[in-house]
């Protein structure tokens, strides 16, 4: 058999390649979101990615320059959205792109990402929420408790950060006093308040009266203590 010759391309370490996203992604306001990415490359162990300046200004995300890996023609990246709002991201978006790292260059990895997202499925994704840091109060937490029941992490994350914007509404941990200019409609001045002697009721009042507290002590809406004070 003869053998055939496959041309080395001499220009590979100035190659750049498209990283394109595979899905529709939706990402939560001041979350980031690990996406699947396709990348016209069918393996490579490290490769470093440039995000596109223009595509973040108009797509509105944040992203920043990695080492990525390479699998099947797909890669794993974060990206950032920094607003208030959900923002979505269309499919087959142009986010960066790949050049080779050559050979005499070393790098290491702070943590295998590959590894991670080999049990994730397509429609998985990885998001992280960048929070202030800050010492729990006592609010706080019970805001947390509050909110554990809701599943979806979004809506949480929705929910807490409306309670926290009227979190010193539910402090009742010290006393507040709330300055208003409202005048009382009566201006009752220095006048005492006022007072008059019990009106006498009928023996058919009285009658309804009793049997609507008996009512009351039935349901247990009203308790009778008998304990009598010594003073």
């Amino acid at each position: 058999c003869g053998r055939i010759f496959i041309p080395y391309h001499k220009s590979i370490d100035s190659l750049t390649l498209d990283v394109k996203s595979i899905n529709v992604i939706h990402i939560p306001p001041r979350e980031s979101y690990t996406i699947q990415a396709k990348v016209e490359l069918s393996s490579a162990d490290t490769v470093y990615f440039s995000p596109v300046d223009r595509i973040q200004s108009e797509k509105s995300i944040v992203m920043s320059p990695s080492l990525l890996h390479i699998n099947n023609y797909t890669t794993y990246l974060e990206v950032y959205n920094p607003h208030d709002h959900t923002y979505t991201l269309p499919m087959n978006t142009l986010l960066g792109r790949v050049t080779h790292i050559p050979y005499e260059m070393h790098s290491c990895l702070l943590f295998d990402t590959y590894r991670e997202t080999l049990s994730l499925s397509p429609q998985h994704h990885i998001f992280n929420t960048i929070e202030l840091k800050q010492t729990p109060s006592e609010t706080s937490n019970t805001i947390d408790k509050l909110i554990t029941h809701i599943k979806n992490v979004q809506e949480q994350q929705q929910l807490r950060l409306i309670l926290q914007q009227h979190m010193k509404i539910f402090d009742i941990s010290k006393i507040t006093q709330a300055n208003t200019h409202i005048q009382h409609t009566i201006n009752t001045g220095d006048s005492l308040p006022i007072s008059s002697r019990p009106y006498p009721r009928t023996i058919e009042q009285r009658r309804e009266l009793q049997d609507e507290i008996q009512k009351m002590i039935q349901t247990t809406h009203v308790k009778i203590f008998t304990q009598k004070s010594d003073y």
